[in-house]
């Protein structure tokens, strides 16, 4: 039975280059990177040049990037780090449709006594500009928004946005760019920047953090001093190897096209509500259907070697009402029967033709046995 996999936000397979760039430092330049010997050296300059791959892809320093476990480790420097090393409790924002890694801190400093705003959006999943201006006073500390929602995809204009925080205050401004990193080939300005490894063909267990020279982050581990002080302990050097090479063969417009027509050509099912506006990352497309849950339908298409999800993935262990489509005011049965479907470069338009085939085929006689049962 042939599998076709359509759950690429959850993970991405390990592209050939960051596999070859692993092995490498796996079986060749395996030393520890602090080492002040030849292997170690070697290690060290594995490292070095992963920083300067990913600087140069946000445009950035390779001093501005630290090097963390995964997209989630890095919200939790930004956030944490930054408010901590401000001594004191006042506004910070965020959006109500972020990445659970972010919204549950946020949960968190709400109960520690910070004063936190929740910034609603639209029936596309952009967040609310008018609101997030009248939010910010000049007690605002911290403003986390996500560049591109994990569950439908919506885009947020990250320059907008910034340009309204530091026009209305001195607040430091994060994005989780997990899901936008290399994908979305548009340049973006923050102060703080999350992404991870793993959505883009590298390995899981990588991410980074970009850091903005001047913003202060109070250091994460404690120990030896690796990732100037923030995040002591040796590094994880097949993964950031990988990671660095995952980004230098990412051609992000060429890719970013490619996928888009994939999207277009799922987007011609003929069952389902599709949520995800045209305005979306090609990279993910959700759709609902009414009458149907999600979970019968996932069961039902891994059957037959078709591979999506329900939403985040994050979520899927603890299941609840999804948190996105419930701001998007996207109607209660189809959020219970949603699914995510996310694609890769890999993918071919074939491949694409004969999931949306089966998952018509399956999701229409589902929806009749459940009105049968009824």
């Amino acid at each position: 039975m042939k599998c076709i996999y359509l759950d690429n936000a959850s993970t991405t397979k390990p592209s050939t280059e960051a596999k070859n760039a692993a092995i490498n430092a796996f079986d060749t330049d395996f030393g520890n990177p602090s080492s002040r010997h030849t292997l170690g050296f070697n290690a060290e300059k594995l490292v070095k040049n992963a920083r300067g791959i990913i600087a140069e892809k946000l445009s950035v320093s390779p001093s501005e990037i630290t090097f963390t476990s995964c997209g989630s480790e890095s919200n939790n420097m930004a956030i944490l780090g930054s408010l901590t090393m401000m001594r004191t409790k006042g506004r910070i924002i965020t959006s109500k449709i972020e990445h659970k890694s972010v919204l549950n801190i946020f949960k968190q400093l709400e109960n520690e006594g910070y004063d936190v705003k929740y910034i609603g959006c639209d029936s596309k999943g952009i967040i609310n500009m008018d609101e997030l201006s009248d939010s910010l006073n000049d007690n605002t500390l911290l403003v986390s928004i996500i560049h591109v929602n994990n569950e439908v995809g919506s885009i947020q204009p990250i320059n907008d946005i910034y340009r309204i925080v530091k026009e209305k205050s001195k607040a430091i401004f994060h994005t989780d760019s997990v899901q936008g990193f290399c994908k979305i080939p548009d340049k973006f300005n923050a102060d703080l920047i999350s992404v991870s490894a793993h959505k883009i063909g590298g390995l899981k267990g990588c991410g980074a953090l970009y850091i903005k020279k001047g913003i202060r982050i109070k250091p994460f581990i404690i120990g030896g001093g690796q990732e100037n002080d923030l995040r002591s302990g040796t590094e994880n050097v097949p993964g950031i190897s990988a990671f660095g090479a995952a980004v230098d063969g990412y051609n992000s417009k060429e890719r970013y096209n490619y996928v888009d027509k994939l999207n277009e050509e799922m987007r011609k099912i003929n069952v389902g509500e599709i949520l995800s506006s045209d305005n979306c990352s090609p990279y993910i497309l959700s759709i609902g259907f009414e009458g149907l849950k999600s979970e019968v339908l996932l069961n039902a298409l891994a059957m037959r070697g078709i591979y999506v999800s329900s939403g985040s993935a994050c979520a899927s262990n603890h299941p609840e009402l999804s948190h996105v489509l419930t701001a998007m005011a996207i109607r209660r049965n189809l959020i219970d029967s949603s699914i995510r479907i996310s694609f890769s470069h890999e993918l071919t338009i074939e491949d694409i033709v004969e999931a949306r085939t089966i998952i018509e085929e399956e999701a229409t006689k589902l929806i009749k046995i459940m009105k049968v049962r009824r």
